[in-house]
């Protein structure tokens, strides 16, 4: 299993940036053995104030603090089976939020935390979540349609 998260602890990453209305992305460093990445947590807010937080990311304390003004934690979209290292302490942050995987990750992920569904849920015209087609079942690409236009998050 790839390293998980027993505490919440905070890698070097940026700051919180809105790139449409109701929509935040934030990115990080990630050090693996071989090589380091950069990964990437985006925020939809929807149309009742409720977010969906897609790929989290341990942030520090200020930008936490943001993103608990920008709206209320309710989805916490786990994009793949490679990207449940935060998702066990967000779980514990945020006991009520609910935990979406794609069905090809959902027993990957059940090995960190319970999964809720694996679809969306968020019962709001303008965001969705699909599973990514040729990945069988195992990536979820998050769909966001703003007045500017339409916003596609995927993994991988």
């Amino acid at each position: 299993m790839p390293y998980i998260l027993k505490e919440w602890k905070v890698l070097p990453h940026g700051k919180l940036t809105q790139i449409d209305d109701g929509l935040l992305t934030v990115t990080g460093d990630i050090r693996m053995p071989l090589v380091d990445f950069v990964r990437r947590m985006t925020v939809a807010r929807l149309a009742d104030g409720r977010l969906v937080v897609y790929s989290a990311i341990a942030l520090d304390e200020d930008e936490m603090q943001a993103l608990d003004d920008f709206g209320s934690m309710a989805f916490l979209v786990v994009p793949g089976d490679h990207h449940r290292r935060d998702v066990g302490v967000w779980k514990t942050r945020y006991p009520g939020i609910q935990v979406i995987a794609p069905p090809g990750a959902r027993d990957k992920v059940q090995e960190v935390v319970a999964v809720d569904a694996d679809h969306g849920a968020f019962e709001d015209p303008e965001v969705d979540l699909v599973t990514v087609p040729g990945t069988d079942g195992h990536e979820a690409a998050l769909v966001i349609r703003r007045t500017a236009g339409t916003t596609i998050v995927v993994n991988d």
